[in-house]
C-alpha cells in the first residue's frame, strides 16, 4: 500500500481515535526470546504509534526511542512514556531522522514494512542504524494470507525475499496471520544470539 503523505494519513487516523492491532503476549514472548534483556543497551522502535512496543522494550531494560512520522501517535504515549524518548520524524525522509543515538542494538518495526515506499532504501537505513551484530525485529502480515481487499497491508513473497536477504541470520515465526522476523546484522553480537 503506497501512502503519499504518511504523516498526514496516519496523523488523521490516530487523531480520530483509530487504534491498530494491539501488541499481543505471544508476540512479546517471542521478541523477548530473540532480544534478551536490554541491560541498558539502545533500542529504536520505528513507527512506534502509541508507544506500546517502545514501552515494552524499556521494560526489558533497553534505553528505548520511539520514532513516528506523525506527532499524533507519540502524543498519545507521552503520559505513560516513562523512560522512553519519542521522536517525530519520517524514517523515509531524504536525510536520516534526528535520533538521540547513532547505533542501536535492537531496532523494531511492527506493522510498518508493508507501508514503506522504498523498501531497499529503508533496509539500508536500518542497517546503517544497527550496531554490529544488532537485531532487526519485524512483524508484518503476509499478503497471501489476507482478504484481497486488505492484501496491500501485508508483504508479498518478493518483498519478504528483499527483507530477509543480506543478514547474518534470519529466523521467522508465524503468529496467526502475522510473521515475526528476527534478523541479525553482521558483526560482533551485541545481543545474545537466539536465532
Amino acid at each position: 500500500m503506497t501512502i503519499e503523505n504518511p504523516a498526514t494519513y496516519w496523523g488523521e487516523l490516530w487523531a480520530s481515535g483509530r487504534r491498530y492491532s494491539p501488541l499481543t503476549e505471544p508476540e512479546t514472548a517471542l521478541l523477548d526470546q530473540h532480544a534478551g534483556p536490554g541491560r541498558g543497551r539502545l533500542a529504536l522502535d520505528i513507527g512506534c504509534g502509541d508507544g506500546a512496543l517502545a514501552r515494552h522494550l524499556a521494560e526489558l531494560g533497553y534505553q528505548a526511542t520511539g520514532l513516528d512520522c506523525t506527532p499524533a501517535a507519540p502524543a498519545l504515549a507521552e503520559p505513560a512514556a516513562g523512560p522512553v524518548v519519542y521522536c517525530c520524524a519520517d524514517i523515509e525522509a531524504p536525510h536520516p531522522p534526528p535520533l538521540p543515538q547513532r547505533a542501536y542494538a535492537l531496532i523494531t518495526a511492527r506493522l510498518v514494512f508493508a507501508f514503506i515506499k522504498d523498501k531497499p532504501a529503508f533496509l539500508s537505513r536500518v542497517r546503517s542504524l544497527l550496531a554490529p551484530g544488532g537485531a532487526f525485529w519485524v512483524v508484518t502480515p503476509m499478503a497471501e494470507r489476507l482478504p484481497p481487499d486488505r492484501a496491500s497491508t501485508g508483504i508479498t513473497s518478493a518483498e519478504e525475499e528483499a527483507l530477509t536477504s543480506q543478514w547474518a541470520a534470519v529466523h521467522a515465526t508465524d503468529i496467526g496471520n502475522l510473521r515475526c522476523y528476527a534478523l541479525r546484522a553482521w558483526g560482533d553480537a551485541t545481543i545474545e544470539r537466539r536465532c
